[in-house]
C-alpha cells in the first residue's frame, strides 16, 4: 500500500480523521470478474488505512439486488441517486472511479473547480494525461476542459501491471493536484465555458459506469505492462482478499493491494475475511455472497 499512503501523505494535510471514499462506475462485482478485482482493491486499502468501510459510499446504476446486498455486508453505503458524478467534495476524499467514462471524472473535477476543493481530490482512476496525449487538444479543450487543464499539473502514480486481471487496473493510476501547482493559476485558467451535451444528461440517465471506458484512446502498449507481478505470498497481514474467478483455469484467491498488483495466493493460503461472489462461464450467479468474519 506504499504507493497510495505515499500520495495521501502528500496530497492532504495531516489530519485526525480519515478521508471519505467516493465509489463510482464499480460495476457489478456478481457478474463481472474485473469489478470483483477492483472491489477487493478498495476493500483492502480501506482496511490498511484505518478508513471505516461506513465512511465509503458507492454507487453504479448496473448494481443488481445481490451486489448491494454484498456491499452492505461489508458496511459500504449504497448512495441513492445518480448524480453523474457531480458531488461536491468538502473534505478530503479519495474518488475511488477506475474505467469511468471521461466525461464523469470531467463531472467531478468540474464540481470541485477553485482553488479550495480541488486539493481535497484524490483520484484513482484511468490517468488523465492518456486523454491529454491521445485526444486532439483543441476536442478535448472544448469538451473536457476540466481535464484538459488539470492534467498537466496533477502528480500521478500509475498502478503495478496485474496480471492475473490485465483489464481491471490497466491505465489506472493514483492522481492528485498539489496546491502549490495551483497558486499561480490565472483567473482565464479556472473560468470555464458552459458545459457540453453530455455532462448536463440527466441523472436519472443511468451512464455512470455504463458502459464502462476501460482504457482512454488507444496507444502503444508500455513495456511496463509486462512487468512480473511478483512473489505469490501474501505481502497484507490481515487483509487477504479472495475474488472467485468464472472459470476453473482462472480459480484462484487474489490478494489485491494499492500498487494495483493482485498476487495470487498458494492453495493452502489463509482464508480471506472477504469473499466476493463466483460466476460461471454464462456469468450467472454460482455462490451467494459471504459476509465477512
Amino acid at each position: 500500500m506504499q504507493t497510495l499512503r505515499e500520495s495521501l501523505e502528500e496530497a492532504f494535510p495531516p489530519a485526525d480523521a480519515a478521508p471519505d471514499v467516493l465509489c463510482l462506475g464499480l460495476g457489478s462485482p456478481s457478474s463481472s470478474r474485473d469489478a470483483r478485482a477492483q472491489l477487493a482493491l478498495l476493500l483492502a486499502a480501506c482496511d490498511d488505512l484505518r478508513i471505516d468501510h461506513t465512511k465509503v459510499s458507492v454507487f453504479d446504476p448496473v448494481f443488481a439486488e445481490q451486489d448491494l446486498q454484498l456491499l452492505a455486508q461489508h458496511g459500504l453505503i449504497p448512495f441513492p441517486e445518480n448524480r453523474m458524478a457531480r458531488h461536491v467534495l468538502k473534505s478530503p476524499t479519495i474518488a475511488f472511479m477506475p474505467h469511468c467514462d471521461l466525461h464523469l471524472y470531467e463531472n467531478l473535477l468540474r464540481e470541485n473547480w477553485s482553488k479550495a476543493q480541488l486539493p481535497n481530490v484524490l483520484l484513482i482512476a484511468n490517468r488523465l494525461s492518456e486523454y491529454a496525449e491521445s485526444i486532439p487538444a483543441r476536442k478535448l479543450a472544448a469538451e473536457h476542459p476540466c481535464v484538459a487543464r488539470l492534467a498537466p499539473y496533477l502528480t500521478s502514480r500509475p498502478l503495478r501491471p496485474c496480471a492475473p486481471y490485465p483489464t481491471a487496473f490497466n491505465n489506472t493510476a493514483v492522481q492528485f493536484v498539489r496546491t502549490s501547482a495551483l497558486a499561480e493559476r490565472d483567473s482565464e485558467w479556472w473560468s470555464l465555458p458552459a458545459r457540453s451535451p453530455v455532462l448536463t444528461a440527466p441523472a436519472s440517465s443511468g451512464l455512470v459506469g455504463t458502459p464502462r471506458d476501460p482504457t482512454p484512446p488507444p496507444r502503444p502498449r508500455s513495456p511496463s505492462a509486462n512487468l512480473p507481478v511478483g512473489r505469490p505470498d501474501n505481502e497484507i497481514s490481515g487483509t487477504n482478499v479472495n475474488v472467485d474467478a468464472t472459470n476453473a483455469d482462472a480459480d484462484a484467491d487474489a490478494n489485491a493491494n494499492a500498487d494495483g498488483d493482485a498476487r495470487v495466493l498458494e492453495p493452502d493460503a489463509t482464508p480471506s475475511n472477504v469473499r466476493v461472489p463466483a460466476t460461471s462461464d454464462r456469468g450467472d450467479v454460482t455462490q451467494e455472497p459471504t459476509a465477512a468474519s
